[in-house]
């Protein structure tokens, strides 16, 4: 790829980046721009989303109650938990705190921000319902045998029926899908009920015998009321009952004046790192920092929009993590390019020697950021996957920006030198 080609997708890739940005701003922008905003928010879910400890949210204390002959342990209580994660992950509310209350083994904490309940249109008394649901499903037949239930389900997930309306699937395992086609084989031109927690949700009529072991749920959903049923189901039934033992709004771990503070530590700490950059490299400084504000924009843009992350204290600790990794990976190359040049080597040469050599070390690097941020978000706690998304992400473009970007600018950079010093002689 010519470097001409290199650099027109990055500008392409940063201006779009930077557009969404402007339009995922909690702030309105006036006349048409607000039009924009509306598809950008509403429709694609691209906006700004601040964690519990920037913006507060609610805390939910939940105590695991026994059912009916049922003696309670320590590991009905850690399913407890593991099936709140399942729902709460499921459903997407991004950036939750669940952890065991140290004052009592039978309770389990929950923390959710409010920006992610303001999108979900929830609020604490609906999340509290959400996460009591015993979500028991079973199919019925006509005799009132129960023939499927939820240990059979595989996976949930939002569909749409025939006519376009929001449904929920159902896929089951292997032994719930013969258990499925024996029974639809069985009440062909009948009903199978379908219950949760003992309600009639469906009563689908068997038109012939279901083979692939997949089935859906269809009704008056909205696309929210799908969206939660189908994150009960997969989540999984609840191992005991719950009551709320406490709810109560919480406010931001970091205080406005705190969160001021470190907003004036990064403008003075950019501020310092161009001077530094451009007074030490002139030129090639300021491309350094193209190459930074780059990085920038298409972190936060990939991060907001891709994933819907929550921007949380740990998301913005990986963002500066990574940012200081780009800074010094661009010094090692521009280093790496001066040693090159006092080899006696021209500077077109010196470009391309520097990119080969150095650019490994980049790499090898931040594969190893990536690896880590792997590991952190896959067997971390909730807490640091938005840490994770920033860290990986950060590596990842910390590899493709110098490529796309930086080593064209580079060689455009010197090629005209060149030629301008060719003019002269």
């Amino acid at each position: 790829m010519s470097k001409e080609w290199k650099i027109g997708i990055a500008a392409a890739l940063v201006v779009v980046s930077l557009l969404f940005l402007v339009l995922a701003l909690p702030v309105n922008l006036p006349g048409i721009g607000y039009d924009m905003q509306k598809v950008v928010r509403d429709q694609w879910g691209i906006k700004f989303r601040f964690g519990l400890d920037i913006k507060g949210g609610i805390q939910i204390t939940l105590e695991a109650v026994p059912y009916e002959n049922q003696t309670l342990t320590q590991d009905d209580v850690t399913q407890l938990k593991t099936v709140l994660e399942n729902r709460i992950n499921t459903l997407g509310l991004g950036e939750i705190k669940i952890y065991d209350d140290p004052s009592d083994w039978k309770r389990v904490v929950v923390e959710i921000p409010a920006d992610v309940l303001s999108e979900k249109e929830m609020d604490a008394q609906g999340v509290v319902e959400f996460l009591g649901k015993p979500a028991k499903l079973e199919f019925v037949d006509p005799e009132g045998n129960v023939v499927i239930t939820g240990a059979d389900l595989k996976s949930a997930y939002v569909t749409s029926d025939q006519a376009g309306l929001p449904a929920v699937g159902l896929e089951f395992t292997s032994q719930g899908a013969k258990k499925f086609y024996d029974a639809t084989s069985k009440w062909v031109g009948q009903t199978i009920e379908i219950r949760l927690d003992g309600q009639v949700i469906s009563s689908p009529t068997v038109q012939e015998a279901i083979s692939g072991g997949k089935a859906s749920i269809t009704g008056s959903f909205t696309i929210a009321e799908a969206r939660q049923l189908a994150a009960l189901l997969q989540g999984g039934a609840l191992p005991t009952q719950i009551k709320v033992s406490a709810l109560r709004n919480v406010g931001p771990s970091v205080g406005s004046q705190a969160l001021e503070g470190m907003e004036l530590a990064v403008i003075a700490a950019a501020i310092a790192i161009i001077f530094y950059i451009i007074i030490n490299y002139g030129m090639l400084g300021g491309m350094t920092v193209l190459s930074l504000v780059s990085f920038v924009i298409l972190d936060a843009a990939i991060y907001i929009g891709m994933f819907k992350a929550v921007l949380s204290l740990s998301g913005i600790g990986g963002f500066i993590l990574t940012l200081g990794m780009a800074i010094d990976s661009n010094i090692i190359l521009y280093e790496r390019f001066m040693e090159e040049l006092n080899k006696g080597k021209t500077p077109r040469r010196a470009v391309q020697d520097a990119f080969r050599h150095a650019f490994v070390t980049v790499v090898d690097s931040n594969i190893s950021v990536i690896v880590v941020s792997l590991i952190l978000f896959y067997l971390g706690a909730p807490t640091l996957r938005g840490f994770a998304i920033t860290l990986g992400l950060g590596g990842v473009l910390n590899i493709v920006l110098p490529w796309l970007l930086l080593d064209p600018l580079l060689e455009s950079f010197v090629s005209s030198r060149s030629e301008k010093a060719e003019v002269q002689a």
